[in-house]
């Protein structure tokens, strides 16, 4: 995953997501922490999703006073 582009305009599936974080839990991690990614991985797929979210909520308020 860390090698492929991806194209604008493409959906990337949450495993994706997933994998990826539990890529970066376990490459750039301490020691302690790689014996047991999984808990990493999940704080950083969910920091991930959450940020998104506000992203696109802030963007969506930014918009409606555009059109006011």
């Amino acid at each position: 995953m860390a090698n492929e582009k991806f194209e604008p305009g493409e959906i990337i599936t949450d495993t994706e997501v997933r994998l990826e974080c539990l890529r970066l839990a376990t490459e750039f991690g301490p020691e302690n922490d790689r014996r047991d990614p999984l808990p990493i991985a999940e704080n950083y797929f969910d920091w991930v999703k959450q940020t998104s979210k506000r992203q696109s909520e802030k963007t969506a308020k930014k918009k409606d006073k555009v059109k006011s």
